[in-house]
C-alpha cells in the first residue's frame, strides 16, 4: 500500500486517493497457498465499497489475488487495473528470459499467468524463471525494512542468465534500488508504472 501510495505522490500528485485495505488477506493466501472460492467474495464487497465511494478508477495492489481481480474487472463497470500489467508490459519489451522475484510464494504462479497471458496476446515466446525471496517478507512485516532489501538484493546477485528481474509485488519496489545495484539486467517494478497506466487510462 504503502508503495503506491509513493507512487501516486511522485507521479500524479493531483489524484485524489483513497485507500482500502484489508490486511489479514495476505495472511490468509499465505495459509492456504492459494486462492480460495470465499476470497473472492471478499473482494467483490470491497470493489463493491469503493464504487459506493465514488471512486473513478480502482488500482489493485495485491498480486496474489490475481483470479479475484479478474473476477471484479468482468463485473464491474470501473476503470480497474491489476497490480503487475504495465510493468508486464514494460518487461516484455526488454526481453524474454524473466526472472520473477517475490518473498510470498503463492504470488509466483499468479504473476507467471499474468505474463504467459500477455506475451500470448503479443505472439511473444517467454521464459519465467522464479526466486522466491524467503525471509524477506517476514522481515518487512516485522518492521526491518533494511533487512528485507538486503535479502532480496542478495537473492538477486544469483540471477545471471535472465534478460529482465520483474519485483512482482508492490511491498518489492522498496528494493528496487538495491536490486539494480547488483544486478546487470533491467530490473521493473509495478507501483510507478502502474500509476502512469492508471493516469492514461482515465484520461487524466
Amino acid at each position: 500500500m504503502e508503495a503506491a501510495v509513493r507512487a501516486f505522490e511522485a507521479d500524479w500528485p493531483m489524484a485524489r486517493v483513497s485507500n482500502l485495505m484489508d490486511d489479514g488477506l495476505f495472511a490468509w493466501v499465505r495459509e492456504t497457498g492459494a486462492v480460495v472460492p470465499e476470497m473472492y467474495d471478499v473482494f467483490r464487497m470491497l470493489t463493491r465499497y469503493m464504487i459506493s465511494r465514488g471512486a473513478d478508477g480502482i488500482l489493485y495492489s495485491c498480486s496474489a489475488f490475481r483470479e479475484c481481480i479478474d473476477a471484479c474487472i468482468a463485473e464491474f463497470d470501473v476503470p480497474m487495473l491489476k497490480p503487475n500489467d504495465a510493468m508486464i508490459e514494460q518487461a516484455l519489451g526488454a526481453g524474454s528470459r524473466i526472472a520473477v522475484m517475490a518473498t510470498v510464494g503463492p504470488t509466483i504462479p499468479s504473476i507467471s499467468a499474468e505474463i504467459r497471458e500477455m506475451a500470448a496476446a503479443r505472439g511473444q515466446a517467454v521464459e519465467l524463471v522464479p526466486y522466491v525471496v524467503e525471509g524477506a517478507f517476514d522481515a518487512l512485516a516485522g518492521g526491518d525494512a533494511a533487512r528485507h532489501d538486503a535479502l532480496v538484493a542478495a537473492r538477486a546477485r544469483e540471477i545471471d542468465d535472465c534478460d529482465v528481474i520483474a519485483l512482482a509485488q508492490f511491498t518489492l519496489s522498496r528494493a528496487a534500488p538495491a536490486v539494480a545495484a547488483v544486478s546487470k539486467v533491467p530490473v521493473f517494478n509495478s507501483p510507478g508504472a502502474a500509476v502512469a497506466k492508471m493516469r492514461a487510462m482515465l484520461g487524466a
